[in-house]
């Protein structure tokens, strides 16, 4: 194949153009040939270890003025990988794409940033350029030589479970069999398929668009429907340290973790935290308080509480929720096993007033990438010594939003209840009166 021939010159030029608003980068043989096309947007998620050691989530953007690393990118082969290397400031974002039995796909991601202080907040390694490596644990811009990949479908990309994750959207690339120097005909992903077959199903089936919007819906809502989760039991933690016991916990957890199996399939596995995981690797002090469990070989969860104490805000947080899990006989022939993978989130919801702890019966939802867990039977007191009640939970708490709402609807339940029943009294005596006056006028 022509793409084929033309691997074996040495040298390479590269250029960046802009196409239909959205930069496009370009990497040439030295002859002017194009063999790598590519445009993206790319959303870079980073965790990191700040000064006080909690733990801090840096986002970078992949900016439409990136430019291609003239040194570093290069044209594939059957034998050598294609590159393509966008350099943005201090920092890059390197990709790899690999041709086998006529297909290519990303076979590595590689990503360079300079930990300064907009960017990586207090961070231990400030001022140096830490560099991020992964290999995506499922295919990312996957298509035949001969074609262009294309998605503008979020796609997210776990990279080898290590703490770094790229989104990608609007992709156009095409790192093999480029001719004419621009895309060939284009391999669409399966997530943008899926937005299409919807919407063309849609308006065949009716004649008005207010219809087929509410069609759509109606499938969208039967796909995202979910069975009830039965729980496991639930927990009961202690922490204490030198000034006594800080830490009271309790609930139960269930993990619904998504992952790819040997056949290309994607599967879902649900385990559950046991009541018997230790406590022991907590800390705590008067603003922040780290509560981590560890069970199974080499899981772990942990959940970071912040507290607030000034004139706008009087009540803690988490802020940062972190689920380490082992890819082990809990998962059913996974494409990464063994792997170690760290999962983590900083929206959680949980907030709770100094003094008081946090109290859930409904079942609260924590999503960190690729895994979902559910919380229930939840009693949170990370900064138990400060108590009245001298370390031991009890006392006024915190109710979460849901309960509230369940709360709420006894009480307008029974006052609806009452007004019914007021209505009809009245309803029956101003019957009963009429059917009165109407006997009074018949005597007469």
């Amino acid at each position: 194949m022509k793409y084929l021939a033309l691997a074996f010159f040495a040298a390479i030029a590269v250029g960046m153009v802009s196409s239909q608003g959205q930069t496009q980068w370009k990497v040439a043989f030295t002859n002017g040939t194009v063999c790598i096309i590519a445009q993206l947007d790319a959303d870079l998620s980073v965790m990191y270890t700040k000064n006080d050691s909690s733990m801090g989530n840096a986002t970078v953007n992949l900016p439409e003025t990136a430019t291609v690393d003239t040194a570093n990118s290069k044209c594939g082969s059957t034998t050598d990988p294609a590159v393509l290397v966008l350099v943005f400031g201090p920092n890059y974002l390197r990709h790899e794409f690999t041709l086998k039995d006529k297909t290519y796909s990303v076979s590595r991601v590689e990503a360079s940033f300079l930990h300064d202080a907009t960017l990586f907040p207090d961070s231990q390694q400030a001022g140096m350029n830490v560099t991020y490596t992964g290999v995506p644990s499922d295919p990312v811009f996957q298509s035949t030589s001969d074609m262009a990949y294309k998605c503008n479908s979020g796609e997210f990309s776990q990279l080898n479970g290590t703490i770094w994750n790229v989104t990608y959207s609007n992709v156009k690339v095409q790192p093999f069999g480029v001719v004419n120097d621009t895309f060939s005909q284009e391999n669409e992903c399966a997530a943008d398929q899926a937005t299409t077959t919807v919407m063309t199903t849609s308006m065949n089936a009716t004649t008005g668009m207010t219809t087929a919007m509410n069609s759509t819906t109606v499938m969208t809502t039967i796909t995202t429907m979910m069975p009830t989760t039965v729980m496991p039991p639930a927990g009961d933690w202690t922490f204490a340290d030198a000034n006594g016991t800080c830490l009271n916990m309790t609930f139960s957890a269930k993990f619904s973790i998504k992952y790819w199996m040997t056949t290309n399939k994607e599967n879902t596995s649900e385990v559950n935290l046991p009541k018997e995981a230790s406590p022991t690797s907590s800390t705590c002090n008067s603003t922040d308080a780290n509560f981590t469990l560890t069970f199974f070989d080499d899981w772990s969860l942990s959940m970071i509480f912040n507290r607030k104490d000034n004139q706008t805000k009087n009540s803690y947080t988490t802020t940062n929720y972190t689920l380490t899990y082992v890819m082990d006989d809990h998962f059913l022939n996974p494409v990464l096993a063994g792997q170690k993978i760290m999962v983590f989130s900083e929206n959680t919801g949980i907030e709770a007033d100094n003094g008081k702890y946090y109290k859930c019966d409904s079942t609260v939802k924590v999503k960190a990438d690729n895994a979902t867990t559910n919380f229930s039977e939840m009693e949170l007191q990370p900064f138990a010594q400060d108590a009245k009640n001298n370390g031991t939970r009890g006392g006024s708490f915190t109710e979460c939003p849901a309960d509230s709402e369940i709360s709420n609807i006894v009480p307008i339940a029974v006052g609806c209840a009452l007004a019914g029943l007021v209505i009809i009294v009245l309803i029956a005596y101003l019957i009963g009166r009429s059917r009165s006056s109407r006997q009074g006028y018949q005597s007469v």
